[in-house]
């Protein structure tokens, strides 16, 4: 399940960036890698101490300061990479969670 759940963000993410201008080749491998790895971490995180409201929201947080520190290097600090950021994470944390109901 971890897997499946790292592979959606990945696909979700990237393609969100694309979706939004981010077409450069060299940041969208940079993205998928990030989100590869941010996600798996915090998957296996969750899977070793739990899921409570408060972890998730920290790790959630972690993971978006993360992934913005390492787009920020790649394009330069924006308001607007780092809204693109969240609404990137937003995105995959409702439809994984969509998912995961249904499954």
């Amino acid at each position: 399940m971890i897997w499946l759940a790292c592979l959606l963000t990945v696909a979700l993410e990237t393609a969100f960036f694309a979706a939004f201008g981010c077409r450069r080749a060299d940041f969208l491998l940079l993205c998928a890698t990030v989100n590869a790895a941010t996600n798996l971490t915090l998957n296996l995180l969750l899977g070793r101490w739990g899921f409570t409201p408060a972890l998730v929201l920290a790790l959630e947080l972690g993971v978006l300061a993360a992934e913005y520190a390492a787009y920020a290097l790649a394009l330069g600090r924006s308001k607007k990479l780092f809204l693109l950021t969240l609404a990137a994470n937003v995105l995959s944390y409702t439809v994984g969670g969509l998912i995961l109901r249904l499954v």
